[in-house]
């Protein structure tokens, strides 16, 4: 792939819009019974009771780094299970996809639903555009967003590939952790997180079983017709109140012009925040439809 940055830069000023957010350590049960229907919050953002708060040490900085577990009713030991990994929008965190909208989908499907920090709230998951310099925002009320992730490292360049290695080590602990069908590993993203998404799915494509990128902040990409999305299959999806909505359309039209197979709907009475909670039941019915033949 090949980067236009100042068009990369353009939209990633855009992209700063996404839901903030921030981070808590007290865990939290699962299964049916556990808090059904309520939340608690990490920092600024509503996170379902029956998510597992989480963290592990990250030796490439030696920082602790915190990630969400769900994990539904309708998993047993005895039985691989789906697993899904979600990748944050900029300035979100490992509880951004641990909404009660997301979680009662990864429930009612019986999937296992993984959220991971990225490093940090600005990580581009690997994906070579990072904050192109920019920090966060300092003031009033953003002192719960800085407080997720790692703060040792501040180098975008550097931090990008830290938000990737944080991601696949997350996978990985995952998947030792839990009888995981390693037939129905999937990913998704929102916005920044979304670009995450085609950078990873590409990158790593012999993992995943299908890749679902909402509303994904990934303008600066040039798509090449040997794209490895031709094994894999990919869905894109944006509210149709999303005022980066442009965007995304001409990424699918960049999409079909290459003729890299994908699925596309843009979804009515939603913008670039409720996309996330919204699309779930297309997202995991997406899902349900692609498991890997080998």
């Amino acid at each position: 792939m090949k980067w236009n940055w100042k068009a990369v830069s353009v939209s990633l000023f855009l992209v700063c819009s996404c839901l903030l957010s921030g981070y808590a350590q007290d865990p939290a049960k699962t299964g049916p019974g556990a808090g059904q229907g309520r939340q608690r919050r990490i920092g600024m953002d509503p996170v379902d009771d029956r998510v597992q708060l989480r963290e592990y040490h990250f030796a490439d900085t030696d920082e602790t780094l915190p990630y969400a577990v769900f994990v539904s009713s309708k998993v047993v030991k005895e039985k691989r299970a789906p697993l899904v990994l979600a990748l944050h929008g900029f300035s979100g965190n490992h509880g951004t996809f641990m909404r009660t909208q997301c979680v009662d989908e990864a429930e009612k499907n019986g999937f296992i639903l993984v959220g991971t920090m990225g490093y940090s709230p600005s990580g581009s998951f690997g994906m070579p555009m990072g904050t192109m310099g920019r920090k966060l925002p300092t003031g009033p009320g953003m002192s719960a967003m800085n407080n997720p992730g790692g703060k040792k490292e501040t180098d975008p360049a550097k931090v990008v590939e830290l938000s990737e290695k944080d991601t696949m080590n997350v996978l990985e602990i995952a998947r030792k952790e839990f009888n995981v069908d390693d037939k129905r590993i999937y990913l998704m993203g929102h916005s920044l997180g979304g670009g995450g998404a085609l950078h990873l799915g590409q990158k790593y494509s012999s993992i995943w079983a299908g890749v679902a990128a909402l509303a994904p902040g990934a303008f600066g990409i040039q798509w090449t017709a040997d794209s490895k999305f031709k094994e894999v299959p990919l869905y894109i999806v944006v509210g149709e109140g999303d005022t980066m909505i442009a965007g995304v359309r001409n990424l699918n039209t960049q999409l079909k012009s290459l003729n890299i197979p994908h699925e596309y709907k843009e979804l009515s009475g939603m913008d670039h925040g409720s996309v996330i909670g919204g699309s779930m039941p297309e997202v995991f019915k997406f899902f349900n439809q692609h498991t890997k033949s080998r």
